[in-house]
Parts: structure tokens; C-alpha cells; sequence
């Protein structure tokens, strides 16, 4: 996805210094537990839908309007698994230098409505517990 505005306001200010951004992610599964990853389309990586939180949203705001832009999924948070971020994991510098820390909120979604938007994704679906053992 492409940068937002603010965040390109804030990238004129500071150049490419390390910034924190403010992101969610989302773990999307269906009623026999499988687990949504989606391929983005700028690499070969699989991920949860993901995104930054923009000025005055709420966290579960920003993860309703990421999933449906990334994935065209409408989904519902059920509450939040857990809080991450710090320079293992979560720091990056983009191939433009500019440096980037994310601070992210994981939330439990369950549920989902694929709409037509969604086929042009790709996605894989799979029990937690294989996602689980091939992760670790």
C-alpha cells in the first residue's frame, strides 16, 4: 500500500530517521480454526493483514479499513491478542532509507464476508496449529 499522506508530511519533516508507526495486524480465522495469510503483491513473504492507524482512527478502526483494503474482507475484532515491537522483529529500513519501527496491536478476528474484491487476492487458509508448527 502506498504511504499516507501524514506520513508523508511527517517523512518531509524528519527525513529518514527512525520512526514509530502505529500499526495493527489481524487474525483472521473461520469456524475450524484456519488461519487467513495473504500475499502482498511488492514481495514473496506471506503475512496477516496489516497496516498503520491513521490520525483519529482507534485501533479496531484501522483494522476493519486495512483488512477490507488489503484483503476485501469485512471482519469484526473480537479483542486483542497482544502488543508488539522493539528492533528485533519489528525495525526495518526501507530500500529508500527511510528507518521504521512498528508498534503493533494483534487482534483476534472471527468471521469473515469475502466479497468479489477478495478474489483478486491471493491467500492461503490453513489450521492454526500447522501455521503454528511451520512458523516456529
Amino acid at each position: 500500500m502506498p504511504i499516507s499522506d501524514h506520513f508523508k508530511y511527517l517523512r518531509s519533516k524528519i527525513g529518514n530517521t527512525l520512526l514509530q508507526i502505529p500499526g495493527v495486524a489481524a487474525v483472521i480465522h473461520d469456524e475450524t480454526g484456519r488461519v487467513l495469510l495473504q500475499q502482498p503483491t511488492d514481495d514473496n513473504s506471506w503475512s496477516l493483514p496489516a497496516g498503520a492507524i491513521e490520525p483519529g482512527e482507534t485501533p479496531a478502526q484501522a483494522l476493519i479499513r486495512e483488512v477490507w483494503e488489503e484483503t476485501g474482507l469485512k471482519v469484526k475484532p473480537l479483542g486483542i491478542l497482544g502488543v508488539f515491537s522493539g528492533e528485533h522483529g519489528f525495525r526495518y529500513t526501507c530500500p529508500n532509507g527511510d528507518r521504521v519501527e512498528y508498534l503493533v496491536v494483534l487482534f483476534q478476528c472471527l468471521g469473515f464476508t469475502f466479497s468479489a474484491f477478495a478474489l483478486n487476492f491471493p491467500t492461503i487458509i490453513e489450521p492454526i496449529n500447522q501455521l503454528t508448527t511451520r512458523c516456529s
